[in-house]
């Protein structure tokens, strides 16, 4: 099954553009969200931004402070219409925010809010347009994709920073 999964995330290339990681370099803080499993794999990706020195947070922790002109908010959705989402979104875009969208498609209220659109591999709740079939469950897909796309974010941000992994070691929690 892991060769029918990888075979899946393959089929569609994410290149990471340098106007994005300027995005991320720029950014004063950085705000994820993301409903249900794919809020997880952002949880990860939040890590790994603090670990690469960017102020991150997750958006709903009871330590999250109000968004602001010139931060930025990455969220995942598939169909780009969840309704909590799309509040969240709009909220952050009437503060001035930036909205990076990771999604399978770019017709829905969340791509006409967003300043960045990238499409992953994966089906949405709604099937829309042209989004990738898969075998899997659900959102699986999709989700997978936003995990790796985290972590591919991550490696092309080191390169582009100039952030090495024994700086990031330092910033990496000691309360475990």
């Amino acid at each position: 099954m892991w060769h029918t999964i990888l075979s899946e995330l393959a089929q569609q290339d994410v290149p990471i553009e340098a106007t994005e990681l300027t995005l991320v370099h720029q950014a004063p803080r950085i705000f994820v969200y993301g409903g249900g499993r794919s809020g997880l794999a952002l949880r990860g990706l939040a890590m790994r931004l603090i670990q690469l020195g960017k102020t991150a947070y997750v958006v709903g922790e009871t330590t999250t402070p109000a968004i602001q002109a010139g931060d930025l908010l990455l969220v995942a959705s598939a169909s780009g219409t969840t309704t909590g989402t799309v509040n969240i979104a709009t909220t952050a875009h009437e503060a001035g925010a930036q909205l990076w969208l990771l999604s399978t498609t770019n017709d829905s209220p969340l791509a006409k809010l967003a300043d960045v659109v990238t499409i992953l591999p994966g089906k949405s709740k709604d099937r829309v347009g042209s989004e990738q079939a898969s075998i899997q469950p659900m959102g699986s897909l999709f989700e997978q994709a936003v995990w790796l796309f985290g972590d591919a974010l991550t490696l092309a941000y080191m390169d582009f920073a100039g952030v090495a992994e024994a700086e990031m070691r330092k910033r990496h929690a000691n309360l475990e």
